[in-house]
């Protein structure tokens, strides 16, 4: 069979109308998942405060039962509304996810005991598992192969800066509606107003989702252009080598039953446990894990921890960038020595960080390292392996998997640490990165199938 690089189609001049669509579409889905991050946020950075009110007696364990609640919901529902979002299209999808966001970060607001915070963190965890399938299909329909790498990777950037917002935000929220701490007692400056925190991004998020009703297209056929492969001269991809395209109709049973049978998904999925179990642990608990460590209030502690994902938004677009200019197209040599690396700078957390300054450069580099992986594994490499007609379902698979290992990030770290002694997350950071990565290894040459036997024709744009 003939190489990607050798098979491609006759180009089409660059049409300005098809350019402007699909980098408002980026711009769009950028904003709209960087908006999840909102309210995904509240509850991370609230619980630093809720020492502060006398009306909430949860315990550390309990935090991480919350935790667990959403992160449940979240990886159950990834397997369902990636499905749905090839069938229905994702902008219906979408909407019914952010209402349910939206709806939930309120009603968090307004409890105070772990059943109700059970409660809407199961409803929030659907809400949001709505989001990562259907951003990733609609982009796979407006982004061709030879091209998602870099702009995938700098797309990506949504979740770390995202993430960056949403604690800031919550933080700066809970700081604004609080109350001078009265004289004598221990602790930052404000006692911070905890349900501000849930309300504040919430609201932002009703913004964002105002602006999907009006704006969003599922692909280029919905305002009369041609498709991306058309568009940029080259070969569809097919989900199994020997098909092709005309015989994959898009959310058919047919073709998510091939998503299945992919081989790379689920070397995807189960590479992905361990890496979304470390980042969803630092996510939840990082806030926690500095407070504990240098005895900062909830807005220092929440900016600290934004070095994370601001380390994060770097790494995936040099991440992004190599694996499409330095390896081909070819996803997991820089997912692999980049997973390697992030497990040898976690060994600086087995022991205690007392400076602030180094605490945010630790913080800034394996957001870094890590982040890389996560989106080319959950994004890039799911579009490719799942092609545009079923990305959803596959970029559902690998996150629904994924999300099981985020699911003990929630809860592990309230079970396995104390105030004084972290160590034992950090050794779970190690092993789960590096099986990971050895999961990834006999990929390290792997690109997807193409549906076209031996045409060839000129180069697309690069």
């Amino acid at each position: 069979m003939a190489t990607m690089d050798q098979i491609q189609r006759p180009l089409r001049a660059a049409d300005p109308r098809y350019e402007r669509w699909r980098w408002g579409i980026f711009a769009l889905t950028w904003l709209v998942y960087a908006g999840y991050y909102l309210t995904r946020q509240s509850f991370a950075v609230a619980k630093v405060a809720f020492a502060d009110d006398p009306n909430i007696t949860m315990t550390r364990e309990d935090y991480g039962i919350v935790d667990s609640s959403y992160l449940i919901a979240y990886a159950v529902g990834q397997f369902l509304w990636g499905s749905l979002g090839d069938r229905l299209g994702p902008k219906r999808i979408l909407v019914a996810g952010m209402l349910l966001g939206i709806f939930a970060s309120i009603c968090s607001g307004f409890s105070t005991g772990l059943i109700a915070f059970a409660v809407f963190a199961v409803v929030q965890g659907m809400g949001q598992a709505t989001g990562w399938p259907n951003v990733v299909k609609t982009m796979s329909s407006w982004f061709s192969l030879r091209e998602r790498g870099r702009v995938v990777g700098v797309w990506c950037t949504h979740y770390a800066v995202g993430a960056v917002a949403a604690l800031i935000l919550a933080g700066y929220m809970m700081n604004l509606f609080g109350a001078p701490r009265p004289p004598g007692e221990e602790g930052s400056a404000i006692v911070p107003y905890w349900p501000a925190g849930f309300w504040g991004p919430a609201a932002v998020l009703g913004v964002i989702l105002a602006l999907v009703v009006v704006f969003l297209r599922n692909r280029p056929q919905d305002v009369g252009l041609p498709t991306i492969e058309e568009y940029r001269g080259e070969v569809e991809s097919v989900l199994r080598a020997g098909d092709r395209p005309e015989d994959e109709i898009e959310g058919s049973w047919e073709v998510f039953a091939k998503v299945l049978r992919v081989p790379g998904v689920w070397y995807l999925a189960f590479s992905y446990f361990g890496i979304k179990l470390t980042r969803y642990a630092l996510y939840f608990w990082g806030p926690k894990y500095i407070s504990e460590s240098l005895g900062s209030g909830a807005f220092g502690s929440g900016v600290m921890a934004a070095w994370l994902p601001f380390g994060g938004a770097l790494g995936v677009i040099v991440s992004g960038c190599l694996s499409d200019k330095a390896f081909q197209s070819r996803r997991m040599p820089v997912t692999v020595l980049a997973l390697v690396l992030t497990a040898a700078l976690m060994m600086m957390g087995l022991r205690p960080i007392a400076n602030r300054t180094f605490m945010c450069v630790f913080f800034f580099f394996i957001g870094f390292f890590l982040f890389g992986p996560d989106s080319i594994i959950s994004a890039t490499a799911a579009m490719d392996f799942g092609t545009k007609k079923a990305a959803a379902t596959a970029a559902g698979i690998v996150n629904g998997v994924g999300s099981v290992g985020a699911i003990l990030g929630g809860w592990l770290p309230g079970k396995i640490t104390r105030e004084d002694n972290w160590a034992p997350v950090f050794w779970v950071f190690v092993v789960g990165l590096l099986i990971s990565a050895a999961i990834l290894a006999p990929m390290w040459n792997t690109k997807p199938p193409t549906g076209d036997r031996g045409r060839t024709g000129p180069k697309p744009r690069t």
